[in-house]
């Protein structure tokens, strides 16, 4: 990734810069290079219609990238539409393998810099990469993959299949994930095998498209449960074995997690707020990553001072806030990209409400990260995927703002914790095959 630019480069890389802050269309990138050296433009774009307990709304991905005969990512641009939300990401070559990176949410822009390290295959350039690199039939090979828009690298693993009538088959493993993807000779994707039994291919002309039912991919996420008592969530101790997990969950103050031969063992108490003289919302605990919190938004700020107005302790700032939230948002399966499109839409699922705390409690001077984890629903009967919050007054206290527990209880199992981009980290727990489950242990 670390290369001198040739001035064929140079002039290409311009173009796509220019193409990116005018909006053109695909159609005039194609002809601003017509003639020059070839580039290659990676469309893809996805149209979902979800349904979810009679309520239907829409999602939209669509992914352009440009990529010279090098395998060199001059550029690229990428839309996610919620309906209630929209995340928009530009990526312009720097050189030296230097990004900017610019990503619109209704809060704004962010603008950052991203290094590339030197070894890995940035995502989008991986279809043209596996195509003219395919490696020897049969045989496993690792890469590191880099993801632009989560700045981060991603242990991957491929295996060419050969040819088949669908075209070059790969099958790829990342993030507990297992997929088979089929290529024609020019690198574009004809047909996908995902995880949960999700298949993609081309559409013909004539299909009409159909709708997700989110209720069914709930359930098949579902992590079954052995034992798990309906009054989990008030009790104060718990132990529990997680066999057939694809990771060993992290270990703090309120959850133990070992190892016990091919299970782990996850010993779960309930969070105990520091007394009034112990609460300090200690300012060096205060995370760095603002993404998609709008915190120099004069209306969080405002709403923030105006749910905490003349409260001083930090856990009651903290608990007012998520009494707040949780009072204030209508629950639904609305998904938003920014704290601003929570208070905009005035609803929406586990991370929107996650989001407006974290950006509300930060807001108050109070450090605040998201929780990611598993949470039992006694009306399922099983373990459901979930978000939540902790905040920082003299420890990291969970909260729940979606389900109304201050603290939250032993029924949260957390799986990772961190920044907004970090809900990512559960993909292994989700996507693990043959799947995993969890039961309630014996402490003797």
């Amino acid at each position: 990734m670390h290369f001198a630019f040739t001035d064929d480069q140079k002039m290409l890389r311009d173009t796509v810069r220019d193409v990116l802050q005018r909006e053109c269309a695909p159609e005039v990138v194609r002809a601003a290079w017509e003639g020059r050296p070839e580039v290659t433009e990676l469309t893809e774009s996805v149209h979902l219609r979800i349904s979810f307990r009679g309520e239907k709304f829409s999602l939209r991905s669509d992914q352009t990238a440009w990529i010279d005969d090098d395998l060199v990512l001059l550029g690229g641009r990428g839309l996610m539409d919620f309906g209630a939300g929209r995340w928009e990401t530009r990526i312009i070559l720097e050189g030296g393998g230097r990004y900017e990176v610019v990503q619109s949410t209704l809060g704004g822009e962010k603008r950052e810099l991203v290094t590339v390290p030197q070894g890995t295959i940035i995502s989008d350039v991986l279809p043209l990469y596996l195509n003219r690199h395919p490696g020897e039939e049969g045989k496993r090979r690792e890469l590191t993959v880099f993801n632009m828009n989560l700045a981060q690298e991603i242990p991957f693993t491929s295996t060419y299949g050969g040819v088949t009538p669908d075209g070059r088959l790969f099958t790829v493993q990342y993030w507990g994930m297992e997929e088979r993807i089929w290529f024609d000779a020019e690198g574009v994707v004809n047909r996908e095998e995902m995880a949960l039994g999700v298949q993609a291919r081309i559409p013909k002309e004539d299909e009409k498209r159909g709708h997700l039912a989110l209720e069914k991919v709930l359930t098949r996420t579902a992590v079954p449960a052995a034992g798990i008592p309906e009054d989990i969530g008030q009790r104060d101790e718990v132990l529990l074995a997680l066999e057939g997990s694809f990771r060993t969950p992290p270990s703090g103050p309120w959850q133990m997690v070992k190892m016990e031969g091919d299970r782990a063992m996850a010993r779960l108490v309930r969070p105990s707020v520091p007394p009034t003289g112990r609460r300090e919302p200690d300012p060096r605990m205060m995370p760095e990553d603002g993404f998609a919190l709008d915190l120099d938004s004069t209306r969080i700020r405002d709403l923030a001072a105006r749910i905490t107005e003349g409260i001083t302790d930090p856990w009651d700032k903290a608990v007012a806030i998520g009494h707040w939230v949780n009072s204030s948002l209508r629950k639904s399966m609305r998904e938003c990209f920014s704290a601003l499109q929570v208070l905009e839409t005035g609803e929406g699922e586990c991370q929107s409400h996650s989001l407006l705390t974290v950006a509300l409690s930060r807001a108050s001077g109070i450090p605040a990260r998201f929780a990611y984890g598993v949470v039992y629903m006694p009306d399922h009967g099983s373990y459901l995927f979930h978000t939540w919050v902790e905040v920082y007054t003299g420890e990291w206290i969970p909260i729940d703002p979606t389900l109304g527990d201050f603290p939250s209880g032993v029924d949260h199992l957390t799986l990772a914790v961190g920044s907004y981009r970090d809900q990512f980290r559960v993909f292994p727990y989700i996507m693990t095959k043959g799947g995993w489950r969890i039961s309630l242990a014996d402490f003797h």
